[in-house]
Parts: structure tokens; C-alpha cells; sequence
């Protein structure tokens, strides 16, 4: 007979949730890999691993049961395949809840799992994280305020899990599968990784739940500390894929005193039950007193959980199963939730950018680079775009001015006129953009004279577009042809040599009069720039804006940038006068037809 699960409508009462008890049990579980030999394969001669075998259990709620063991032991093999999140092709077994045998689905449904991995978008608040995921499961806020009570979260409710410490990390993983009130809940190695005071404070908050809340909690870990251990209400040894031992922590101890493993004084339990399981020799090679031993305890293992099961509280036909605490009409909405998250978490993490200071000397050639980098890909971007306009228009131009349906010149005129307004708004928008994204630290103005310079350079830049498109007459060529004028005037620009070299040649280059501008707007208000500590190797040390100017070769006064407008207009007038007499020559060259 397989388990009814019921969704509720409305959300329980507290003392409704927590007088729903259960009793989880597992018979026979084993889990298997078969072998991965391509000649066993090939004669049906398949060899099975077995990772867990025949292991039996049992826990109910008020339980917290750590399941122990040495690495490659099959805790976390034991873990997946109770809570039933392992779908391999070869796990045997069945697993009870309240004497009912259940399926994948019901299992998910009864049941919290709570991974090692972290779970959550750390650029958002402990408030937000678990506020998407309420929506996901279709839950309340108010049980979402409430696990957040109980888990005592209030106090970093708003701030960031990225800015939370290991532990709180931990239980918001925890809160998140809390939630929707899972009666059963598995939790793999919850302290792994943390100190032991952070353990001690996720197992505690487990220790809760299963008390107070009447859960019941199964965790793997690794090595607990004795306050750690504690914690815990029931153990459940494994040893090389085979559960060898479960039975409460308290009786434990004298368990172990009455098979001549007793306990030492100021011992770590926890080190004490390792020794037993974490034995490399074979049963083979044991001697007969500690054969006789391991004999006993699985006997005290089998008696543990035949007494578990048969609890009368727990062991009736007529016990209602538990439910979870979900609304189907919020969960219906639950696909929409993932994009509002993600769109959520890319704001906040735009807004973590660090602001690009020159603190030291390394961060000057960081911040050149980046300025440098910014036009380059602007003017590129904005000139070789204009390739394609007279190419595509040529056939229909030369038609239509060879009929003197309008002049050339009008026609041009018209062409470069409409280059203006788009120039500048791309450069502002560009410029605007990375200047915002980088969070380069100065002001507006100096914004606005970066996109200003950087709008008359791509003015020029557009005009040597127009040039070689229209000496080429097709896109290929002109491509050809800029590649290599633009790649010596990018070297000009000053970041890969020093402009004091061509004091001429220079002024040709779209790429030095934008980078001497962003240059000296940005450096020109930068004042102290710490030198390197004594005692480090260090050729050069810049002190301020303007010795940065002067070590590129820049000149460093807003008169020198004014010059480089009027240099720059007088230049873009020119190269569009060369660009038509070119376009004019090569329209009457081949005629109309």
C-alpha cells in the first residue's frame, strides 16, 4: 500500500504540526555499481560494487541521529538513498514511513534535504533569499518569519549572506528546506568546514527541532567534537558500505562497557566509537574475541531498531501520514519566481563593483589600461560600422546623380551631417556606461569631458571610415586597408609608446587626441598617489596626476585638450573633403547604367 500525501490548503496550527509523529525505517537497502569491463558487458558477466549493503534502521520523530564513519564508509550513499534523492539502477530496499512502504515522490514531499553545498544567491539578504524560496514552495511569509524566529536569524535578517559567517550560512540552507515543515529531515555534514563553535550552534538549532518541534533529523559528520556529540539522541555506525551499529547515545556507553570496549575517562565518545568502525583489518584476520564482539553489537543493532519500530505510538494502521505545509495556488505561480530572483540578484551584484581609485602605483598602469581600452573599443566599433553604407548605395547612387535626380555633394553633405548626432550619442552612452559600470572615482564633469573628447574623436574616426570606403568602393577592401592605418595610429595613442617620440605624427591619430583627453580629465584632478614601501623594488614612482600626464608624454592643461578640438574639426572637415572628391571620382569613373 503505498502513502497517501495531502496537501493542506491552509496552514496548520503549531501544535497540529507537532503532534504529527513518524517513524522512518529502511530494510535490506543496498546500493551497487555494476562493473564498468567492456568484455563483462559484452558477455552479460556484469560484477556489482557494493557501496551500502543490507542496511537496516530506524528513526522517529524527536530523534537527531548522527550517522557515523570513517571516509568512503557510505554515509552519504545511506543518506541519498533513505530520503530516497539516489536514482541509480541499482539500489535495493524498501523504506517505510508509519509502516507504509513509499515512493520517490512521496518521500520528496514528506522530507527536508539539506546538502553540504551552499544553496544560496550570496548577493542577496538572509530576508530575500528565503523570501524566493517561500515563493517557490508555494509557503506563507508568516512561516517564513517564523523559521526565521526559531533558526534566530532576526539579527542578520537584512544583511547579505555573502557578509555571514559559515554557520549562518549553514542555516539558511537549513531555513530554506524548513519551510514547508518536513516532519522528516536529512542534513549532510552540516559542520563540515566550520569551527566548533559555529557546529555547535547549527547542531543545537538541529537539537531543536527534533526536541521541541518533534522532527525527526538523521545528519552525516565527520569526527563531532564531545559538545557536538551531545547533541545528538540516537548514533548509527558504518563500516565499509555496512551499518554495524544504531542505539541511543546514552546507552551507548554502557554498551560498549559491557562488551569489553569500555569507554576511557575524558575520552571523546565520538573518537572512541571511530576506533571500532574505522578497523582496516577483515573480519577474517580478527580474532575470535573481537569477532564475537562485532556479533553482539549487531545483535544490539537489530534489538534497537525492532524496539524503535514497534513503539506503540508510532506502530498503528490507523495513523494519519504526515502533510506538508504548502499552498498549491502560491506554488502555481513558482516558475515566475527563478527569473525575478536571478534579475534580483544581477542589481545587487552591479552595485558591489569596487570604485576604481589610484591608491598606489599599480593601479596607475590599471586605470590607464582601462581608459585606453574604452576607446579603442568605441572608435573601432563607430568607424568600421560606416564601412558598409556606401557599398550597398553605390549602384543606386550612381543612378540617380547620373540622371541629376540630386547632387553628390548634397547627398554626402546629408550622409555626414546624420554621422553628428549619432557620434555623440553613442560615445555618451558607451562612455556612460563603463564610466558608471568601472566606478572610475571622480566627478560628473570629469564624465562629461571624457565623452565630449571621446564624441570629436569618433567624428574623425567616422571620417577616415567614410575615406577608405569610398577609395575601396567594397567592404572588403576598406576592412583590408583600415586594419592596418588603424593598428599604427592605436600605436600612436600613447599606451604601447611614448608620444614624446613623434611629436608630429601623432596628431594624425583619432586614438591620441581621445586617450590625451579621458587622460588628462581623469589625472588632472588626482592628487596624492602613494609611492612604494621602502625597501621594494621600484624604478618610478609617481606621485600625482599630472606626473603620470608627464611619464605618457601628455601634455597636461585644459589648453593644450582645447587645441586638440579645433585640431581635431579642422581635421574632420579635411578628411570628408578627401572622402567626396574620392566617392565624386569614382561615381563618374564607371558611369550610371
Amino acid at each position: 500500500m503505498q502513502l497517501d500525501v495531502k496537501l493542506n490548503q491552509t496552514p496548520r496550527t503549531s501544535a497540529a504540526r507537532e503532534s504529527s509523529s513518524v517513524l522512518l525505517q529502511w530494510k535490506d537497502l543496498s546500493v551497487s555499481v555494476a562493473s564498468r569491463s567492456f568484455w563483462k558487458r559484452r558477455n552479460k558477466l556484469e560484477e556489482k560494487h557494493y557501496i551500502l549493503k543490507d542496511a537496516n534502521g530506524a528513526l522517529r520523530s524527536g530523534n537527531l541521529m548522527a550517522a557515523m564513519g570513517a571516509s568512503g564508509s557510505g554515509k552519504t550513499t545511506m543518506l541519498a538513498a533513505v530520503s530516497m534523492r539516489m536514482t541509480a539502477d541499482y539500489v535495493q530496499g524498501q523504506v517505510f514511513v508509519n509502516g507504509l512502504s513509499v515512493g520517490h515522490s512521496e518521500m520528496k514531499r514528506l522530507s527536508g534535504f539539506v546538502p553540504q553545498f551552499e544553496i544560496s544567491v550570496n548577493s542577496l539578504t538572509v530576508r530575500e533569499q528565503l523570501t524566493f524560496v517561500s515563493k517557490l514552495k508555494g509557503v506563507p511569509l508568516t512561516q517564513m518569519r517564523t523559521v526565521i524566529r526559531e533558526l534566530n536569524l532576526e539579527k542578520c535578517e537584512q544583511t547579505r549572506i555573502s557578509h555571514l559567517s559559515g554557520g549562518e550560512r549553514r542555516k539558511i540552507n537549513l531555513a530554506g528546506e524548513l519551510l514547508t515543515e518536513p516532519p522528516i529531515l536529512f542534513c549532510d555534514e552540516p559542520t563540515t568546514g566550520l569551527d566548533s563553535f559555529s557546529a555547535l550552534s547549527v547542531l543545537k538549532s538541529l537539537q531543536k527541532l527534533a526536541t521541541v518541534h518533534g522532527k525527526a533529523v538523521i545528519c552525516t559528520i565527520h569526527h563531532p567534537a564531545s559538545a557536538v556529540f551531545e547533541c545528538f539522541s540516537d548514533v548509527i555506525l558504518l563500516r565499509q558500505g555496512q551499518v554495524i551499529f544504531q542505539g541511543p547515545t546514552m546507552e551507548a556507553s554502557s554498551f560498549f562497557n559491557s562488551i569489553q570496549f569500555p569507554l576511557p575517562v575524558n575520552c571523546n565518545p565520538a573518537d572512541h566509537y571511530f576506533k571500532l568502525v574505522c578497523d582496516t583489518k577483515n573480519d577474517a584476520e580478527l580474532s575470535l574475541a573481537r569477532q564475537a564482539r562485532r556479533k553482539l553489537v549487531r545483535e544490539f543493532h537489530t534489538r534497537n531498531v525492532r524496539d524503535k519500530c514497534f513503539t506503540l505510538d508510532h506502530h498503528r494502521d490507523d495513523k494519519e501520514p504526515p502533510s506538508l505545509l504548502v499552498n498549491p495556488t502560491m506554488a502555481a505561480f513558482a516558475p515566475w519566481h527563478p527569473r525575478q530572483r536571478t534579475q534580483h540578484s544581477r542589481i545587487r551584484d552591479s552595485n558591489t563593483i569596487v570604485p576604481v581609485t589610484p591608491t598606489n602605483q599599480t593601479a596607475i598602469q590599471d586605470i590607464r589600461g582601462a581608459l585606453f581600452l574604452m576607446l579603442c573599443e568605441l572608435l573601432y566599433t563607430i568607424s568600421y560600422a560606416v564601412f558598409y553604407m556606401f557599398p550597398q548605395e553605390l549602384p543606386l547612387l550612381r543612378r540617380e546623380v547620373g540622371e541629376q535626380t540630386y547632387r553628390l555633394s548634397a547627398y554626402y553633405a546629408h550622409k555626414a551631417l546624420l554621422t553628428v548626432p549619432k557620434a555623440f550619442f553613442e560615445s555618451f552612452l558607451f562612455v556612460g556606461i563603463i564610466y558608471g559600470c568601472v566606478k572610475f572615482a571622480t566627478g560628473f564633469a570629469t564624465y562629461l569631458g571624457m565623452a565630449t573628447v571621446c564624441s570629436f574623436a569618433s567624428l574623425l574616426a567616422v571620417a577616415y571610415g567614410y575615406l577608405f570606403s569610398c577609395i575601396c568602393g567594397s567592404v572588403e577592401l576598406s576592412i583590408e586597408y583600415a586594419n592596418i592605418i588603424f593598428l599604427l595610429y592605436a600605436l600612436l595613442g600613447g599606451l604601447y609608446l611614448n608620444v614624446r617620440a613623434f611629436p608630429v605624427s601623432k596628431f594624425v591619430s583619432f586614438f591620441f587626441f581621445a586617450s590625451e583627453g579621458i587622460s588628462v580629465y581623469y589625472w588632472r584632478s588626482v592628487g596624492n598617489i602613494t609611492c612604494a614601501e621602502p625597501g621594494r623594488n621600484s624604478t618610478t614612482c609617481l606621485p600625482n596626476g599630472q606626473a603620470v600626464l608627464e611619464d605618457a608624454g601628455y601634455r597636461t592643461t585644459l589648453d593644450a585638450i582645447y587645441g586638440n578640438y579645433l585640431l581635431m574639426v579642422v581635421e574632420i572637415l579635411l578628411v570628408h573633403f578627401v572622402a567626396y572628391l574620392s566617392l565624386r571620382r569614382f561615381v563618374r569613373r564607371v558611369g550610371f547604367y
